[in-house]
């Protein structure tokens, strides 16, 4: 398990210095200023920032009730018109890591804290609130239907980001497999962030606001007991991409 941790850690450092923030280095956001151009990006760093929020429909009560986790958001791509980031690293995969904590409320209600340390000048950080629609128990399998809003926010040296997302999960769980099926809402608002000597003669600096679904099939397997490892495939635009993570969970 420590061995599979440190891998999944690993992995994590590697999308965000690789994959990520290699993308943010680039110098086309400022020559293309505009909404046309700007619009794309939000909706690709929106669909990875929000992602892997949660992974099941069912909540994880009050008796404990603590999710400890890592793991990481990514798309195989940048989408067809998100001219600036395909600029920048091509047709490559792109993510975002996160280390994420869970706690059991009252009343079938969870709440999530995530984020991860400052890397390459990127913070990111998130919180949300799940909702146990239906927490049903049918001897061994447990059906679980679940409301979940977050809030997740990423700052860089040109440009910060904020996405708003509703989404709703089912999931049903036997021993040692949960399968599971969501649809979510992902409202994103990227504004750049020049300073006056950076921008071009006439610019300014740019806020836009997108709103996209996002879609997501995965597995939750929990091989050994109090742990879990949870791998998802996502549609994201046009393109897709893949929820991973591992976790101790009571």
């Amino acid at each position: 398990m420590k061995k599979v941790l440190v891998i999944t850690m690993a992995l994590c450092i590697c999308i965000l210095g690789n994959g990520f923030s290699a993308s943010l280095n680039f110098d086309d956001l400022v020559n293309k200023l505009s909404k046309t151009y700007v619009e794309p990006l939000a909706k690709d760093i929106g669909s990875v920032l929000a992602g892997n929020m949660s992974h099941s429909g069912t909540t994880l009560g009050m008796v404990l009730g603590v999710d400890v986790g890592v793991g990481a958001a990514f798309s195989t791509k940048p989408s067809n018109d998100d001219v600036i980031l395909k600029n920048s690293i091509g047709d490559k995969l792109f993510g975002m890591p996160f280390i994420q904590l869970s706690k059991g409320l009252p009343m079938d209600f969870d709440i999530m804290l995530r984020g991860f340390p400052e890397t390459q000048g990127i913070k990111v950080l998130g919180l949300g609130i799940k909702y146990g629609i239906i927490q049903k128990d049918l001897a061994a399998i447990k059906l679980g239907l679940s409301a979940i809003y977050s809030y997740n926010s990423l700052t860089f040296n040109t440009f910060k980001a904020s996405v708003n997302s509703l989404s709703a999960m089912i999931s049903v769980k036997i021993p040692m497999v949960e399968p599971y099926l969501g649809i979510a809402i992902d409202n994103t608002k990227l504004e750049t962030d020049f300073t006056v000597a950076q921008l071009p003669a006439g610019s300014s600096n740019l806020s836009v606001t997108t709103t996209q679904p996002r879609y997501v099939a995965g597995v939750n397997l929990s091989l050994i007991p109090f742990t879990y490892i949870n791998v998802g495939a996502t549609y994201l635009i046009d393109h897709v991409g893949a929820d991973i993570g591992i976790g101790i969970k009571f």
